[in-house]
């Protein structure tokens, strides 16, 4: 079996709600999806992500870069593929840019191989188990009161037994009394999950979680910027709630810095952003060997085979606004059920996006109109 074509395309979609959490607003989501086909009728697909910046720059690393070396080659050899990709992209930096353009190739590799073997891809993976419990996930710092507590409720009503929420405001008092209400809301038996999305500095982290821990918080998320590993590791050795953390981090080499520092209690490797399953199934195992549990950030219907596949699989990220079918993209619609995520059963990764849908938003030519995400 041989690679025939690799096709990107761009997609900017506006989100269904508005998405807001500490530094960022997400205005548009980039969804840059890539199509093999091989000379054995079997075809695969991939996709990587932006938060409304980039798109335009991955579609063309692979249609103009990574495709042409590729055609002619053995989808079985998936570490090969991959690795040239590294190598030949490196020189321009070790993440950001290089996994996001990996991603696509190496998720339709995996899409095509599961197929052939006639399986879902959680089972190519490793299938350790056939569902994994998942979390209600709302980008919802511009929310107080009344509409807080009514979209914590919706994750509630929903069946979730794990809901997160973002904090991060310029007054902690502010965030103190929003995971208050939180709390009484969903009462002791709910996990209670917050995310500061890189906000404060590792002082500044030590004193709002201290302030914070009384409501009983499962893991607080991303506190301090991805680059401080020895400010991650500080505020592990004050604080009594997990600290979770890596949908910023773009490679294996980074995750076991973080490891190596004890800076990091749950790994949150995003799937697209470190390169598709090839390089997450390793930060997966070496989360393992740590006995560190894997949560990945974001795109659920593709995160779902991997924890699926692994015995260190913790929980799933559902965030509202941003599944594939909330934005009308899918042809069959993923939908997590009674706070529990089933994959696919059909071969390969199971999910059909929608064509007549995805047209309405393609980007052939430049990006214009561009909103700046910072707040």
């Amino acid at each position: 079996m041989r690679i025939t074509s690799i096709e990107s395309k761009l997609y900017r979609v506006p989100p269904t709600i508005h998405l807001q959490d500490s530094i960022q607003r997400i205005s548009t989501w980039e969804w840059v999806i890539t199509t093999i086909e091989t000379d054995a009728g079997i075809t695969g697909t991939g996709w990587t992500y932006t938060l409304g910046m980039g798109g335009s720059a991955i579609r063309e690393i692979i249609n103009s870069y990574l495709a042409p070396i590729l055609i002619g080659s053995d989808p079985h050899d998936v570490e090969r593929i991959w690795n040239r990709c590294w190598h030949e992209l490196h020189a321009n930096g070790s993440g950001g840019f290089t996994t996001l353009a990996i991603a696509p190739i190496d998720i339709a590799l995996y899409d095509i191989l599961a197929k052939k073997a006639d399986v879902p891809l959680y089972k190519l993976l490793g299938g350790f188990r056939d569902s994994i419990p998942a979390y209600g996930s709302g980008i919802n710092m511009h929310l107080d009161g009344d509409p807080l507590l009514e979209h914590m409720n919706e994750y509630i009503e929903r069946g979730f037994r794990a809901v997160k929420m973002k904090i991060g405001r310029e007054n902690p008092e502010e965030d103190v009394e929003r995971v208050a209400s939180v709390r009484k809301l969903i009462g002791p038996n709910i996990k209670l999950l917050l995310d500061a999305n890189q906000k404060w500095t590792s002082g500044d982290a030590v004193r709002r979680l201290s302030m914070l821990e009384p409501y009983d918080i499962f893991w607080l998320e991303e506190p301090i910027i991805a680059d401080d590993i020895p400010g991650h590791s500080r505020l592990r050795q004050s604080a009594k709630t997990s600290i979770a953390l890596g949908e910023t981090l773009f490679t294996r080499y980074q995750f076991a810095d973080y490891i190596r520092a004890d800076a990091v209690d749950i790994v949150q490797a995003d799937l697209p952003r470190v390169g598709g399953f090839t390089e997450w199934m390793k930060i997966a195992k070496l989360a393992e060997s740590h006995h560190l549990p894997v949560a990945p950030h974001f795109c659920m219907e593709l995160s779902v085979h991997g924890l699926c596949a692994v015995p260190n699989g913790l929980i799933l990220e559902d965030v509202q606004g941003g599944s594939l079918t909330e934005l009308g993209l899918l042809a069959e619609p993923y939908v997590v059920r009674d706070g529990v995520a089933v994959p696919p059963e059909r071969a390969g990764h199971g999910i059909v996006f929608d064509e007549k849908a995805l047209a309405a938003y393609e980007v052939k030519g430049s990006v214009t109109g561009v909103v700046p995400t910072r707040v």
